[in-house]
């Protein structure tokens, strides 16, 4: 199966955006692409819109017809690691089920996009976490990350735990989480990643400004050619 599994260093480093943006570039290319985000935190399931569910975003984005329990098999009101929102809400999650979701989705795709939940050491249930899933899923990791002090640390961790489960990693990107220039440690963060890892750094996302599904337009994807890899970032 060719797909992503887009995880993060971190919570809200914007793997949503990266994941919207693979999505639109994809369906431009004519590609048949479907997308999951097996677990979502923070929504309530009978209010929720694309702009508060990142599931509801990337269907929005990629016109998905999927249905949302597919999609998104489990959908928690608290904004807490899976674990804990699933303890606050006496329900037990079920890994399982995401893979059988997975399972259909793949079977009417030719490529799918799965965004994790925070980092790749956050808690499903006791015994497993997102790095389980990612092994189970099969695909390789696309990793996310800031450009913000700090963000060494947590690449190198993320690279080290995916590595060490033996999951292949397609690369890093970057992603601007504000407005405003750059300094220039931030700068060099992209550079100091390639110096001290073997891992290609594959893209370097803007920030968008009043973001939307309608963001991810042909027209901003050809902006993109210059900073953003999507030859390696689809490549098998």
């Amino acid at each position: 199966m060719k797909g992503l599994f887009i995880t993060g260093t971190d919570t809200g480093v914007g793997k949503t955006v990266v994941t919207a943006t693979i999505l639109a570039w994809l369906r431009h290319q004519g590609i048949k692409t479907g997308v999951m985000k097996p677990i979502e935190t923070g929504v309530d399931a009978k209010c929720s819109s694309a702009a508060n569910s990142d599931a509801l975003f990337l269907m929005e984005t990629g016109n998905i017809e999927d249905p949302l329990e597919e999609v998104c098999p489990f959908r928690l009101k608290h904004a807490a690691s899976p674990y804990q929102a699933a303890l606050i809400d006496n329900r037990t999650l079920q890994p399982k089920s995401i893979l059988s979701a997975y399972d259909k989705l793949a079977e009417k795709n030719d490529w799918m996009l799965v965004e994790g939940i925070g980092g790749v050491r956050v808690p499903i249930t006791q015994e497993y976490g997102v790095v389980e899933l990612i092994r189970d899923l099969g695909l390789p990791a696309l990793v996310v990350t800031r450009y913000e002090l700090g963000t060494l640390n947590h690449t190198l961790m993320t690279l080290e735990t995916l590595r060490h489960s033996g999951i292949a990693v397609k690369g890093v990107v970057f992603n601007r989480t504000g407005p405003g220039k750059l300094d220039a440690i931030a700068q060099d963060q992209p550079r100091i990643i390639k110096e001290l890892t073997d891992i290609p750094v594959l893209a370097e996302f803007p920030y968008i400004d009043k973001l939307s599904t309608e963001s991810f337009s042909p027209e901003y994807l050809k902006k993109l050619a210059g900073s953003v890899d999507f030859a390696g970032l689809t490549r098998n």
